[in-house]
């Protein structure tokens, strides 16, 4: 969300009119502008109105902009009752928002502000595209589905850090084990018939156990898995047609693969 980089800092006293602009109920734009605000702000006053954002607010956009700043804002700095209701409603949304896009943005910051540390984290690496025939966001879109499947699919595991990734000495104080995963948009294949355009796309990921950011995969054969997966979507035949097509492919598949063998390879390798 690259709003909340542009959004200017809260001054301290300007934290009561933009709660109260947040919480008012009025206007998309004021409420996403105080939210957006906010989001800057450390203090414990815009923590708690965002939580109440993520809960309560009516739109979809709004409430996970404000899930998308408790994961960034709340640290070791902010007081136990803030964090306590920040992560009360992020746990809440996490599981009941009606919108699938704020859930996910919700376990993830849920993820990331929770007091205990993940058993699982998963580092789900930058996603490759060796096909050379996706659209230039393809590949992001794939590492995005292959991240919500791992929360999804396995409750408890992160794929975010508080703080950026963790090294091979963080993982040990917190008794996490980590694993790399390596999503690649193998194959794409586009077939135009008439008015009809048909796409098919496979999928390769690579997953193997991972010591922290100061030591790279170390790939360990004895313990990699490379699962692949194919797919196919029915489009029309024009090339922004076929662009939705090959997204819409390669994150079904990717998400599939890793929920039916990515994540239980890693389950299978984490069980004591």
């Amino acid at each position: 969300m690259m709003a909340l980089l542009w959004a200017r800092p809260a001054h301290a006293d300007d934290i009561d009119v933009q709660v109260s602009q947040l919480r008012g109920g009025g206007a998309y734009k004021p409420r996403l502008a105080a939210a957006l605000a906010l989001a800057r702000s450390p203090d414990g006053r815009a923590i708690q109105a965002l939580a109440q954002a993520v809960e309560r607010d009516s739109d979809a956009s709004i409430r996970r902009v404000a899930a998308i700043a408790l994961g960034r804002q709340v640290n070791a700095a902010t007081a136990d009752d803030v964090r306590r209701r920040a992560i009360e409603a992020l746990d809440h949304a996490a599981r009941d928002d009606k919108d699938a896009k704020v859930r996910e943005a919700a376990a993830a910051a849920l993820a990331a502000v929770s007091s205990a540390p993940p058993p699982v984290f998963v580092n789900v690496g930058p996603a490759s595209d060796t096909s050379r025939k996706a659209p230039e966001d393809a590949a992001r879109k794939l590492e995005r589905a292959v991240k919500s499947a791992v929360r999804r699919s396995a409750p408890g595991y992160a794929t975010e850090w508080p703080g950026g990734l963790p090294s091979s000495t963080q993982l040990t104080q917190a008794g996490s084990q980590a694993f790399y995963v390596a999503p690649t948009v193998a194959v794409v294949d586009i077939a135009r018939k008439a008015a009809r355009g048909e796409v098919a796309c496979t999928v390769t990921i690579r997953v193997a156990p991972w010591t922290g950011k100061d030591g790279a995969e170390r790939w360990q054969d004895s313990k990699v898995a490379s699962a692949s997966g194919s797919g196919k979507a029915i489009t029309g035949a024009s090339d922004a047609d076929i662009a939705g097509g090959i997204r819409d492919c390669i994150a079904a598949v990717g998400e599939e693969l890793t929920a039916r063998q990515v994540v239980p390879f890693i389950k299978k390798l984490a069980t004591p």
